[in-house]
């Protein structure tokens, strides 16, 4: 086993593979083999030609597209003068990681396995394809995955399956010390703005306001939040990438769950987590408070993986919590899990109160492996920098839901967001979206509720540029007129002033429905000039039905009014998708 290695390399827009990536690093060390843990463009590229064994986690961004920590590494895959045999002594595997609502499901990982082969690499075992919407989420591929993945390393490295450390060590990322001689840097209260202290690309904003777009009454509510950002460079369809905080309410029943379980920890404990074997978040170089830590950095809302279970089975000694929390992780406990965890959507702290004997043997060290990172969540770009200067708006739908549990589920950020007054700061960074927006052809958008974000800055922009948005064409849809029409006045003073073709699906207004494919429907013939002109498409909106049941109707436009048959009609809208001509964004 000298010498023997294993390079794992993520490419991620959200850090999902990260995570991922650092339990294969877990499950390598626990197998007795060396590794190591990169972002693809943090690796050293001239290494590939020497390494042996490699495991690489994608995430798809956008359309199909490389994240952005991985374009780089991609880059040089690709250039035509590497020979086909220029990874010959490579054996790899990937496991990509995608949403099947999605057309291009896992295409990134898709090209990284293919181009691999191409340059005389060999397949360890066929690319796992994660899909998050599966019931049990990723984890439904990657645990399979994950165990073929190691039978082969460890047949091909020619050392004995299972684990060589005692089954209750637990393997530590970082090194976590408490500080008791010494008191909090009261400086640091935002530990994201010390990040965009060090880190250039990220943006610290003001908030200067803080709209509810929808009626008090409404059942939904939705928010246009402005941020002053001065000098912010930034077109249309890009995209904003924010970390939330965990409510004050969340914190205290985190250190409550933890201290009526005999846990030793309190938000006032002094901590300095330090690199050990993974790299150390720039976000926990100084020393923090614990309430910091599970304030800004953990996630409480998190549904635990069963990699947090398999934590907590190592350390239980109650034998029917152990029990439960070992079936959990077994092939033959998935549906009860799915039951326990992803059904009713119960977050950490409700597992940690559901085992209370589990719980009382945890520590600072061992919070730092089972808790969960936020998560930075992403939201289109809502203004134009042409018509308000050094600002950025979000709009944002705020997520509460019933399950059957009895406290109303929440969603991190949009929460969070909902709670931000004038003068607070935000921390964030800005990416390129996946619209590729061509102002000198004829547009027609498709934005339902908040998805109407992008086209808002779109039209703003086009409007400041060229004085004129008759060659665009909106289908806009919400419940009704007077209670969820976001940003209404925008809409009717482009309308009005730069000769926008506006046409609103208000579904709830009526006794029969209106949905925005109605809309296209009546309006076919219109959308048909418009594809004659050389006109694209853009949608934008939420992925359960809409998208589907818009592009069926954009096929019925071109059977009705270009008089083809069904499958030429199938043909000239998959056309319109492959030459970019129809672009979607959804979520």
């Amino acid at each position: 086993m000298a010498g023997t290695k294993i390079t794992i390399l993520y490419g991620s827009e959200t850090g999902t593979a990260h995570d991922i990536a650092e339990q294969i690093w877990k499950r390598s060390k626990r197998t007795g083999l060396k590794s190591s843990v990169d972002a693809m463009d943090e690796y050293n590229i001239r290494n590939l030609i020497n390494e042996q064994m490699m495991i690489f986690v994608v995430s798809t961004a956008g359309q199909g597209d490389t994240p952005l920590n991985m374009k780089q590494f991609w880059k040089c895959l690709l250039r035509k003068s590497l020979p086909v045999d220029f990874l010959s002594n490579l054996k790899f595997s990937v496991l990509g990681l995608g949403d099947s609502s999605f057309e291009k499901f896992n295409f990134a990982a898709k090209k990284l396995n293919k181009r691999l082969i191409q340059l005389g690499a060999t397949e360890l075992v066929p690319i796992g394809l994660a899909d998050d919407q599966h019931d049990l989420g990723i984890d439904a591929v990657f645990s399979p995955w994950l165990e073929d993945v190691f039978n082969n390393v460890c047949h091909e490295f020619n050392v004995p399956k299972g684990s060589i450390l005692s089954e209750h060590e637990i393997i530590e990322r970082f090194r976590v010390d408490i500080i008791r001689d010494q008191k909090p840097d009261n400086s640091i209260t935002d530990i994201y703005l010390y990040e965009a202290e060090k880190n250039k690309t990220l943006i610290t904003s003001t908030i200067i306001e803080n709209i509810r777009t929808t009626a008090s009454d409404h059942f939904q509510d939705v928010r246009l939040i402005k941020f002053k950002v001065p000098e912010v460079d930034y077109s249309p369809g890009d995209i904003v990438y924010i970390k939330a905080k965990n409510s004050d309410e969340q914190v205290d029943k985190f250190f409550d769950v933890l201290n009526k379980n005999g846990v030793d920890v309190h938000p006032d404990m002094l901590i300095q987590v330090s690199e050990k074997e993974i790299k150390l978040p720039t976000v926990l170089e100084p020393k923090l408070t614990l309430k910091q830590i599970v304030q800004q950095y953990w996630d409480l809302n998190n549904k635990p993986k069963r990699s947090t279970l398999h934590t907590l089975s190592l350390i239980s000694e109650n034998e029917l919590e152990k029990e439960k929390l070992i079936e959990f992780i077994t092939a033959a406990g998935q549906e009860d899990l799915f039951n326990y965890i992803n059904r009713p959507r119960r977050n950490i702290i409700e597992v940690l109160n559901d085992f209370p004997h589990t719980t009382n043997k945890l520590n600072v060290k061992l919070l730092f492996e089972i808790m969960t990172p936020v998560k930075p969540r992403a939201f289109s770009i809502a203004s134009s920098s042409k018509q308000t200067k050094n600002e950025v708006h979000l709009l944002v739908a705020v997520v509460r839901y019933k399950t059957k549990l009895v406290d109303t589920r929440y969603g991190l950020c949009s929460n969070w967001l909902a709670t931000l007054k004038s003068n607070e700061k935000a921390v964030f960074w800005i990416q390129k979206g996946t619209f590729k927006f061509d102002y000198e052809k004829p547009m027609i958008l498709v934005g339902p509720g908040t998805g109407i974000a992008p086209f808002r800055s779109l039209l703003l922009d086009k409007a400041a540029k060229d004085g004129d948005l008759s060659s665009c064409l909106v289908f806009f849809g919400c419940r009704n007129e007077k209670k969820d029409y976001h940003c209404e006045d925008d809409f009717r003073l482009l309308t009005a002033k730069y000769g926008l073709k506006l046409f609103c699906a208000f579904s709830r207004d009526q006794p029969d429905k209106i949905y925005v494919q109605h809309l296209i429907r009546q309006q076919k013939e219109l959308c048909w000039s418009f594809l004659q002109n050389s006109g694209n498409i853009y949608l934008a909106g939420n992925c359960k039905n809409m998208p589907s049941a818009v592009r069926e109707e954009f096929v019925e436009v071109a059977k009705v009014c270009g008089k083809m048959n069904h499958e030429q009609a199938e043909n000239y809208i998959r056309t319109l998708e492959k030459s970019g001509r129809y672009q979607s964004e959804t979520w």
